[in-house]
Formats: structure tokens, sequence, C-alpha cells
């Protein structure tokens, strides 16, 4: 394999056959990843620009349109017809460029000035060549010989400088006819000014009667009959040779700038915008029996055309690439810089599954606005009832399974989704990002099924109050012309949209947790109740395990609300850790009678066998009864892969000769906590063991017995893979210590006083025997003695 292939395939992560020892390798190999995503972001692509219209043939105005004709998506039709009607309007209100060159004066000035000077010269041997070449004609020989007469004077140069100023002083035109195509509109005449080979732009003014700006002919006309005194020269002659060169020396200084002219008009249509016919996915266009107009084919056309090009591939394309980046950006970034941000790839199969579902559905939804419009018997806006859709429905759902990272993050990502294929700008787009977030905070740990209304209704509240902003910004902005009344309804649909959200999670949330075995808080409260078989079975065959269950419960609860962590999950799964000492509740402490230890004839291994084997089993039981994942999870994670200490150390102090004893047979099998609920359950559970085994349950004591079961746990590094912090176990600490400073305080002991023998209630099974005659019934039926009262 070439060296350059191998490098872009390990960039890229793409494995060989051999790399797969199973499907699993398979799918979780980074090429499969990027399949996956590639697949994903086809299918959103899909949804939001693919197009099932299909226009009809030859329409002309006047026709019978034979079906009914809607937008399926949203189209920009660009109105050629209008949009050239603007640009030749703009095109017209440019107005010819001229130039007035002001330096023109200056340089015939020049020439008259030099070529005085040249026959004023002694040694210039061919005068009349010399004064035509500065010049810049040829000077007759009658005309020269005037002026040689008059010896070339300064006052000759003078009076002919002096014509020539008064007149190029002004604007001076070549021929007439150059200004005849613009006299009704006018012309921009710029004065410029040339100075060292630059260009200056003096300033423009608009001549809106070009007609008077006289031609080189008129203006020579004009010199022709200023009257020169004759006695300023020496001979008469002189008077009428200075008239002709002034004449002849006129020039135009006015000249039609073509390029600037077509720079103008190039700049005045580009700012003219495309008059653009919008319609938005569903709109009908035109009804069955209508007939068709003007309008009517101008907006199929344009989507005839727009459909037709060949453009679609280049837009698909360029939306895949923007799908693909945004999935990246969002999801690369929480993982890298969001600490909680974990999804499994069931969560992000979910999260997928949910997205393609939402987007679907809000293109559909998009499409069937203006039929339901059209069904209403009262008038409201059109664009009110898109606000209506469940746009937060998915983002609420999602939250009800997983973090509120991941939904923020999904939430993100959808409101972007819904944006390529609605309205232009960002309204919507941005009352999607709001309503989706305010959805999701609003049904945070919601437990009962009316709490996902009022979650519903909050998120509406919200996005109601979202639209009336945007609404008031646009008539502040002039971007949109809505009166109270249309706002108001923009609000009561915006609230209807959070009430619909609501309603699509009660109706979605059971298809996914009977689907994809996850678990709401609705669902772990009904598994808190205390007539599920398990319990029933654990509190009949194994009471001080469930008696132990319950007070991890407490402990967990409490613990799991002082950081933040899901307190009901981590209370049902306290329910349920050990219900696999229900197949041997006698080889557990807490369950024994009188004493009692089964181990005492047992081998350690043996013991360690059995101790370890609840883990097992209880998975096996929850399985059976088909307990959420969630919870099954917990039941091996809580022992993590502690060690079995106790059988350990008998082991090794039973050994004998060169036997040998693995510590690695009297370990749990795990895995290690991998959530925070798991964590807190695992706490929990050794720290209620440690404190009941306490001789003297003092303050002090409990707090120092709580604070080391903590620290054992985290020095065998059995919290590495969850996400609890140094501060989250400080919070632990004190809300366990908390609550079993209420379980275990001291009582004081009353004295005793002589007292009547009570009355038996066989249906009270608390009665307190100690201290009571000999002849209680209780007593003389041998039953067991009952607990002092208070303890």
């Amino acid at each position: 394999m070439p060296e350059r292939v191998k490098k872009l395939r390990d960039f890229f992560g793409i494995p060989k056959r051999e790399d797969f020892a199973s499907l699993g390798d398979f799918i979780k190999s980074p090429a499969t990843v990027w399949l996956l995503i590639l697949v994903f972001s086809t299918a959103i692509t899909l949804i939001t620009t693919f197009s099932w219209q299909r226009v009809p043939k030859g329409m002309e105005e006047g026709m019978i349109a034979t079906r009914d004709i809607k937008a399926d998506r949203n189209y920009e039709i660009v109105d050629e017809e209008a949009t050239g009607k603007l640009k030749e309007d703009a095109l017209k209100s440019v107005l010819p460029v001229y130039n007035f060159d002001e330096g023109v004066a200056k340089t015939v000035g020049k020439r008259v000035h030099e070529a005085f000077d040249a026959v004023r010269l002694p040694a210039q041997k061919d005068s009349r060549a010399a004064f035509s070449d500065a010049l810049g004609f040829e000077l007759s020989t009658e005309i020269f010989a005037t002026l040689q007469k008059d010896n070339f004077s300064p006052r000759a140069e003078q009076t002919i400088l002096g014509i020539l100023s008064s007149r190029l002083s002004l604007p001076v035109i070549a021929e007439k006819g150059t200004l005849a195509a613009d006299r009704e509109s006018g012309i921009t005449l710029r004065r410029i000014k040339p100075e060292n080979d630059q260009v200056t732009i003096v300033g423009e003014n608009t001549i809106s009667d070009p007609a008077q700006i006289p031609s080189t002919a008129e203006v020579r006309e004009k010199i022709s009959k200023i009257s020169v005194p004759k006695e300023r020269f020496r001979t008469p002659q002189t008077a009428s040779a200075v008239i002709w060169l002034a004449e002849t020396l006129v020039e135009p200084n006015v000249s039609f700038d073509n390029i600037e002219t077509d720079k103008r008009r190039e700049s005045a249509m580009a700012n003219v915008q495309d008059v653009i016919l919008k319609v938005k996915p569903g709109e009908m266009i035109i009804r069955n029996g209508a007939r068709f107009e003007a309008r009517h084919i101008k907006i199929l056309n344009g989507i005839r055309k727009e459909t037709g090009r060949g453009a679609y591939p280049i837009e698909f394309l360029g939306t895949l690439i923007f799908v693909i980046l945004l999935i990246i950006v969002i999801f690369y970034f929480a993982e890298k810089y969001i600490r909680r941000f974990h999804p499994t790839r069931r969560d992000y199969f979910l999260m997928s599954v949910l997205a393609l579902l939402h987007v679907l559905l809000m293109r559909i939804g998009f499409a069937l606005v203006p039929v339901l419009h059209d069904a209403l018997l009262f008038e409201l806006p059109t664009g009110a009832l898109y606000y209506a859709i469940p746009v937060a429905g998915s983002a609420m759902l999602l939250r009800m399974f997983l973090h509120a990272e991941d939904s923020f993050l999904y939430a993100i990502f959808v409101s972007v989704a819904i944006g390529l294929f609605s309205e232009a700008d960002l309204t919507f787009v941005s009352f999607c990002l709001v309503s989706n977030v305010a959805a999701i905070t609003a049904i945070a740990n919601a437990d009962k099924r009316s709490m996902i209304i009022k979650a519903g209704a909050l998120t509406g509240a919200i996005g109601g109050i979202t639209i009336l902003g945007i609404k008031l910004v646009g008539l502040a902005t002039m971007a949109g012309q809505v009166s109270t009344t249309d706002i108001v309804w923009y609000i009561i649909c915006a609230f209807f949209g959070g009430i619909s959200s609501a309603i699509f999670v009660m109706i979605v949330a059971p298809l996914i947790e009977s689907v994809m075995d996850y678990t709401t808080d609705i669902k772990l409260l009904e598994l808190a109740n205390l007539n599920h078989p398990l319990l029933r079975e654990l509190i009949v065959r194994a009471p001080g395990t469930y008696h132990h269950s319950h007070l991890v419960g407490i402990l967990a609860e409490a613990a799991a609300e002082a950081i933040g962590a899901n307190p009901l999950l981590v209370r049902v799964g306290a329910y349920y850790h050990d219900i696999g000492k229900i197949r041997k509740p006698l080889y557990f402490v807490e369950n024994t009678k009188d004493g009692e230890d089964r181990h005492a004839k047992l081998l350690p291994h043996m013991s360690a066998l059995i101790i370890s084997s609840h883990v097992k089993e209880g998975i096996e039981m929850a399985e059976e009864v088909h307990l959420p994942r969630s919870i099954i999870d917990m039941i091996p994670q809580h022992h993590g892969t502690r060690a079995i200490s106790f059988f350990y150390e008998k082991a090794k102090s039973q050994q004998t000769g060169d036997e040998e004893i693995s510590e690695e047979d009297f370990h749990y099998p795990g895995p290690k906590p991998q959530s925070r609920e798991a964590a807190i359950l695992m706490l929990a559970d050794v720290a209620e063991a440690a404190v009941r085994s306490l001789k003297e349950k003092s303050t002090t004591r409990i707090q120092q017995t709580v604070q080391r079961v903590i620290n054992d746990c985290f020095a065998e590094e059995q919290l590495d893979e969850c996400e609890l912090t140094l501060k989250d176990l400080n919070e632990i600490a004190k809300a366990f210590a908390h609550i079993l400073f209420g379980i275990y305080h001291q009582r004081i002991e009353y004295p005793k006083e002589a007292r009547p023998e009570p009355e038996i209630n066989i249906v009270d099974e608390e009665i307190l025997v100690e201290d009571q005659p000999a002849k209680s019934p209780l007593k003389a039926a041998g039953q067991p003695r009952g607990r002092k009262a208070g303890s």
C-alpha cells in the first residue's frame, strides 16, 4: 500500500477487514462513526431540501386549473419582469457624465506664451515656423507679418490670452449634436483639474438644459464680434490678427466620459434588488377550477425554473456540508469541554431518531398550516399558525431521558435544522431555540403526567413572551407591520405550541420507554410502589435487606439532591439493588435470626462466592420482570470491584502449607459506578452498613465512619469512572451524616412507672411486652420479646 494512502487511512480512521473481531467492534470503529454521521446528515438534508412540487405544462393566462397546486417548501422566486423594470428605471436615473476640463484654458494660454517667447529670441532664424510649432497649427504669412510689424508686442499677447481665458473658463462643447440625445434628461457635468499627471475632481453639478453649453463654433463666432481698439497696436491690422488667433485657438473643454457613465449605470443596476415573490410551504398557489392569472403563471414558472435548472444538486451538497459541520462543531465542542456530556451510542441513536422525526414533522406541519388556515371559520394571520406547531416537543421529550447538557446541544442543532426550510429570516429559528431551552428547563424532574402539561404551559408562556418581543422589535425597526390583534394571535398560537409539545411528549414517551428501554421519572415513580412483585417478595423473604434498602434509599436520595443528581433514580435503584439476596437471604447478616451464622461451616471461597452471587442473581431477577436498564446497571455497580474483605482475611487466617489464595476470588465482578447516581448508591450502601454495625452511635462516631467509608471507596479507585468531584463527595458526606444523625439520635431513658396491663389487640403487632407480667398472653404464647419503648 502506498505511504500516502496509508496516511490518509490512518487520518480518517478507516480500518482494515482484519481489524474487526466482531460486529460490535465494527460499529465502534471511527470509520463507522463517520459513515453514520454522513447517513444522518444526508437524511436531514433530504428532508429539508427535497421538493415534490410538480408544475403543469402549457399554462396560459385564462386557462382553468385542473387541480389544487400548493408549495411544498419555501420558494423565493425572482419576478424578472418587475426587476427588469426597476433596472430600467435605475438606468434612466443615471445621467450621462461629461467632464469639464478646467485645465484647457491654461494649456492654450501656455501655448500662446511659448509662441510669443519663441519669436522674441534673437538667435531664432525661422521665426514663423517656431511660432507655428508653439501654437500647434500653421500660421499664414500674412498674419505672421502683421504680428511681426507689431514686434509681437506683449499687448497683443495679453489681448489674446484675455479673450481665451474669458471664453474657456466656461464649458465649451465640440459640437451641439453631442448633447442632442440628452436634452430631455440632462447631464452631469463634472469639473476636473489635471495636476502633475493626475486628474483631480473639483466637483460636479447637474445641467438640466444641456443646450445652454455653447459649441466651439458658437464661441468663435462670439469672439469674432469682439471689438478690439486698433489704436492699442502699432498697425491697424494687428487687431484683426489678434481676433483671428483667438478664434483659431478656441478648443472644447467638455467631453463625454463614457467609462464613468457606464460605471455609474452598472453600479445603479447592481444596487437594484430583485423583486422576490415569497412562497411558504403549503401555501395555496391556485385552486382547482380557478383561472390562471399572470401572477399564478409567474410563480409556477419560477418554481419550474428553480427545480429544473439543475441547481438542486448544488443546494443539496451545500446543505449537506453545513449539516455535517454543524454536527461536528457542536458535539466535538461538547465532548471536549463539557464535563457532564458523556452520551452513549444508544443516546446518540435516540437523538438522531428524534431529530429526524421532529424535522420531518415540522416540514409536514409547515405544509399543512395553510390548509388549516383555510379551514378555520375565523380570520387570523397565516404566519401565527406556524408557532402553534410543537417546535419544542422533541427537546422536551429528550430531557426526560437524558441530561440537560445533552438536551441543550440537541436543541441547538434542531433549531438550526428547522431554519433550513422555515422562514428566510432568523425570527423562527430564534423562537425555536428559546422555546426548546425553556422546555428543557420546565420538564426537568417531571414525575407526574400533570407536570408534563405544566411544563408545556410554561414553555408556551415563554414562547408567547418571546414572540411578543420579536414582533415589537419588528414594529420598532419597520421590519414588519402587524396590528395589535395579529400580535395577540401570535401569542396565543405560541402558547398553544407549548401545549402541543407537551401532548407530543405524552404520546411518544411511552413508545420510547418500551422500544428503547429508557426510563422517565414517571416510570421510576411507578417502580417505587411497594406493591411491585419484587419488593413484596423482598419484604417477605428478606425483611432485613428490605429495611436496609429503604435506609439506603433515604440516604442516597438526600445526597443526590445535595449535588444535583437524580434523586428519584437513585432512590428506586436503592430499593432494587439487593434483590438478588432473595435467593439466599439467610446467608446475609441483616436477615439472620438469633445470631445464626450460615457461613460458619463453609469455606471462605464458597462464602465469598455466595455473597458475590447476589449481584448476578439480582440482574437475572431484574431482567425477568423487565426492570429498566438504568436500574439493572446499578445492581452490579453499587459494589463495583470492591473486595469481600471479611472472607479474604478469613481465608488467609486458615491458609496452610503452600496453598495459594487469589485475591481476585474475593472481589465483586463490577463494573465500577458509571454514573453519579450509581456512585451515590455505592457510598450510601457502605455507609448505612458501617454505621449500623457501630456499637456506639454517637454523632462523632457516625461522622467519622461516614467520612472513612467515602475515603476508602475513593482510595480504592471505585469512583474513577463516574463524574463525582471532591466537592460532591463533601456534600454527600454532609447529607449522609445529617440523615444518620436523625435515625440514630440519642434518647433519654424515661423512668419506669407502674401501669396497668394493656389490652391485647390482635391487629397491633407492635405491642411491646418487656417488663410485662409473666402471665402476658404474648409471653405465654411463646412470642419473642419486643424492643423497649422509644428504641
